[in-house]
């Protein structure tokens, strides 16, 4: 396969030949690439169907948002000379497209990234505008605003940060037309995508704590990512055996995201069963006599009697409607 020689040879980190991946490998890519492209869709919609964010952190969507734009930007860095060497797809399609399964890492992450991307706005429309949502005070001055303008604060500030992250990459890469000047910048990123990674999941852990419930948070969307994350983990520590650090921060949210999913679990079938007890007692209560309404229909005729009487318990069970309406609020997402 082609190679690059850089400049330096103190480049650590950067790949400077593109590899020679296997069939099967490429296949799993590009499964990888079709699961994380669609990985937010079930958040989304369980949102929007739901018209409710109630359980979704929005700390950890901000956190997950500039951290997967971060660590695109880190291996867009390290992976520089082999995106070089892959060519460009408009001069070379087939040249350009033999040296993508080298970037399937930078593809992946990056469909992810937007896919998830897509959570924050819907989200934030179906957010409660709730007052006093984000205060702080200072000596300098303080701040007052509600949640919806924190979360466009939130938002702006993502932005800002990403782009101040990625403008001196950008730059010094394109002037250098080689990763190694900028190999330190791109692992410096790295530890802070690791510090990210590990401190993702914590707001969302108290969130779903607080609101004893999944609310409107995706089990598909967060099982999906525990599961790819497992399977990546132990292809990492069994497979390729890669250093600690690139496997621990991972695993730290991963083991997160299961606790939640399992807390989340527990509470809302606890919910499901003190839901279904009090419809029994409520159907029970309906089959009581009412003294005064039994005395009041004896004095009616007949045919005139339980015509607006108690409804039956059988008309508060569950029906087809009730199951739709339970598959249109997405509680299964």
């Amino acid at each position: 396969m082609p190679s690059f020689t850089p400049s330096t040879s103190d480049a650590a980190g950067c790949l400077t030949a593109l590899e020679d991946v296997s069939p099967s490998l490429r296949v799993l890519g590009a499964m990888s690439f079709v699961v994380s492209a669609l990985i937010g869709a079930p958040q989304a919609y369980k949102i929007y169907a739901r018209k409710s964010s109630r359980g979704v952190s929005f700390w950890t969507l901000a956190l997950g948002n500039v951290g997967g734009f971060l660590c695109v930007l880190n291996l867009y860095v390290l992976h520089y000379d082999q995106i070089k060497l892959s060519g460009n797809a408009f001069a070379d399609f087939k040249g350009w497209a033999r040296g993508q399964p080298s970037l399937l890492f930078i593809w992946v992450e990056l469909a992810n990234t937007l896919s998830m991307l897509i959570v924050t706005p819907m989200a934030y429309a179906y957010v409660e505008d709730s007052e006093h949502a984000f205060a702080v005070t200072t000596p300098l001055g303080g701040v007052d605003w509600s949640m919806k303008k924190a979360v466009r604060a939130g938002v702006l500030l993502q932005m800002v940060i990403v782009a101040c992250a990625w403008a001196p990459a950008l730059i010094v890469l394109h002037r250098a037309g080689e990763c190694a000047p900028m190999a330190w910048y791109g692992n410096a990123i790295g530890v802070v995508v690791a510090m990210i990674i590990c401190l993702k999941f914590i707001p969302q852990v108290k969130e779903s704590y607080e609101n004893k419930g999944s609310g409107s948070l995706s089990y598909l969307t967060y099982g999906a990512d525990l599961c790819g994350g497992l399977v990546a983990f132990l292809q990492k520590l069994l497979v390729t055996n890669e250093r600690v650090s690139t496997w621990l921060p991972p695993l730290i949210l991963h083991s997160l995201e299961a606790y939640v999913l399992g807390m989340n679990a527990i509470n809302d079938k606890a919910r499901l069963g003190a839901g279904a007890a009090r419809r029994d007692r409520d159907a029970d209560d309906a089959n009581e006599p009412d003294e005064e309404r039994v005395q009041s229909e004896r004095l009616l005729p007949r045919a005139s009697r339980g015509a607006s009487g108690a409804t039956s318990p059988r008309a508060s069970s569950p029906t087809r409607a009730d199951a739709a309406s339970w598959w249109k609020s997405a509680t299964w997402l």
